[in-house]
């Protein structure tokens, strides 16, 4: 289950660092402190020019209990580390260093975890259920902590009349205190390297995150930041033209939908589960990069993937991202619908990325050297493919744990085109350890060993929903495999119209998009298979 983290990136606003490029404006004028007055109302000169660059990383890192901790330690008094600045040409004033700690002190003043006014605003009234949740928690977490900003904003009107010293001290600190405040001097390249340097050390930014920020104006890392948040947030993509940016807008919402949607809630008690898990995470940027490198007819590297200035590569990559994902999911009559339970999430109710990207992968090789036949005899067998996936799900997922992480999907790779291959060449299901020998994991048994309490987990309860709703799921009467009735599913006439067949409800099947749009071509196949 993913940590729980407060997304306050709407605090900030964020501007593109290239626009604001030139020597920077060293003024004589440069503060030394920011003082919580400075934090509060758009009308304060400070927080009207504060911005975060391009390069720096969403502010929604912060747990409840860190935000808490560091209103806490400003009332105290204790020791903070300095906010670093750079003073743009146009007298913006980009955080270099220090997003969390400033936005964690405007979300107190404000009132704003993720959940309010600016938010609202920023996220375009589509805040997730877990942003909420989140939210709430650091609300009310800092209320039984510290209380609210507008009680100590309170009593800081008279000190004098305060009795208790430690309320008087955090009174006055609430009243006067400031935030050390050191700057970066050079253009807007020197600001960059030194962010870098800076966010190697101490709390370094996550591999992820730096992949991110170092190959920002590349298609693919636009991509992922479209798609991660459906296009609502900063637009990364503001510097191209209109016309481009709601191409990129819509393309990235669709994406998004068939990614993420519907949000996964723990203890799982659904089996409409989205492909891709959780969009919360920074794992879902590395996962929507890696989809958008298996889609691309191309497959570049990232490295060796260039800057797209004006946008155009980057609608190209969203549409390779969304049919890729239309294969799997979604109601295009190209759809196979895999249910997420069945392909893509283990016996607890985690998903697997690693299965995710195996199955594009398969497919998109597929798709390239056209075999589009390929489709066709995948779902001839399909049925028996899903009952091995079901009946060995658990060994499953060991298997692929038990890879070295840098081998991982190409391991499940191989693991699911042994399955899907074996199904196909009629030969019959493989061994539990031929595939351990595929995988090279040899013959040995993968046996995880768990302390398990007298109290049901999280997961356990997972599990247990997972076996009975997949037991009795509805199935396609087409392929006879599972079907996700949510958001892959389509109405099949059981006679069919050509030979007279009505719209009454006796004739009317729940089918996969692609079971019924080649229903013509499989039902000799199905005819004969069964013969």
């Amino acid at each position: 289950m993913p940590r729980l983290t407060a997304n306050l990136d709407a605090l900030i606003p964020r501007a593109d660092f290239a626009a604001n490029d030139g020597q920077g404006n060293q003024s004589s004028d440069n503060f030394q402190q920011i003082h919580l007055h400075n934090l509060v109302g758009e009308n304060n000169f400070i927080y009207r020019l504060l911005r975060k660059p391009d390069f720096q990383r969403e502010t929604n890192q912060w747990s409840p209990q860190q935000i808490a901790t560091l209103v806490e330690s400003f009332l105290e008094g204790e020791l903070i580390p300095s906010i670093i600045l750079w003073r743009s040409a146009t007298s913006h004033l980009f955080v270099i260093d220090g997003g969390h700690r400033l936005s964690a002190l405007i979300a107190w003043a404000s009132d704003d975890y993720g959940d309010s006014t600016a938010s609202h605003i920023f996220f375009k009234n589509e805040i997730p259920d877990h942003q909420k949740k989140s939210a709430d928690r650091t609300r009310r977490e800092l209320h039984t902590r510290v209380g609210t900003y507008a009680q100590w904003k309170e009593r800081s009107k008279n000190l004098d009349a305060i009795t208790d010293p430690d309320v008087r001290r955090r009174s006055g600190n609430f009243s006067v205190r400031g935030l050390h405040v050191q700057w970066i001097n050079g253009d807007a390249d020197k600001a960059e390297s030194s962010f870098f340097k800076i966010n190697s050390q101490g709390t370094a930014l996550d591999p992820i995150e730096t992949k991110i920020l170092r190959n920002r104006k590349k298609p693919p890392a636009l991509v992922a930041r479209s798609i991660a948040r459906a296009a609502t947030g900063h637009a990364y993509w503001s510097r191209f033209p209109v016309e481009t940016q709601d191409k990129i807008t819509s393309q990235a919402k669709k994406a998004h939908q068939l990614l993420f949607n519907p949000e996964v809630k723990n203890p799982i008690r659904t089996i409409d589960l989205p492909i891709g898990g959780s969009a919360s995470t920074a794992r879902a940027l590395d996962l929507i990069i890696s989809i958008a490198q298996i889609s691309d007819p191309q497959h570049q590297s990232l490295k060796a993937t260039k800057d797209d200035l004006d946008g155009e590569a980057t609608v190209i990559q969203l549409r390779y991202t969304r049919r890729l994902l239309e294969r799997i999911t979604g109601n295009e009559p190209s759809s196979l619908g895999l249910h997420p339970a069945v392909w893509f999430y283990n016996q607890q109710g985690r998903q697997n990325e690693h299965l995710l990207l195996a199955t594009l992968g398969i497919f998109q090789r597929k798709i390239q050297a056209r075999q589009s036949n390929f489709f066709k005899y995948f779902t001839l067998h399909r049925r028996e493919i899903e009952k091995f996936l079901v009946d060995n799900k658990d060994i499953l997922s060991r298997f692929v744990s038990a890879v070295a992480s840098k081998n991982r999907q190409a391991r499940a790779t191989d693991m699911l085109s042994a399955i899907i291959d074996a199904a196909m060449s009629g030969d019959g299901m493989p061994t539990i350890e031929q595939i351990a020998q595929t995988m090279k994991l040899g013959s040995r048994a993968i046996i995880i060993s768990e302390q398990v309490g007298q109290e049901f987990t999280e997961e356990i309860k997972s599990a247990a929903f997972l076996r009975g709703a997949l037991a009795s799921a509805i199935k396609c009467p087409i392929c006879d495999s599972y079907l996700e009735p949510s958001r892959s599913v389509t109405y099949d006439h059981r006679k069919d119209k050509k030979d007279g067949g009505n719209g009454s409800l006796e004739n009317c099947d729940l089918a996969h998009p692609y079971c019924n749009s080649a229903k013509d071509e499989l039902t000799p196949l199905f005819q004969k298979k069964n013969s």
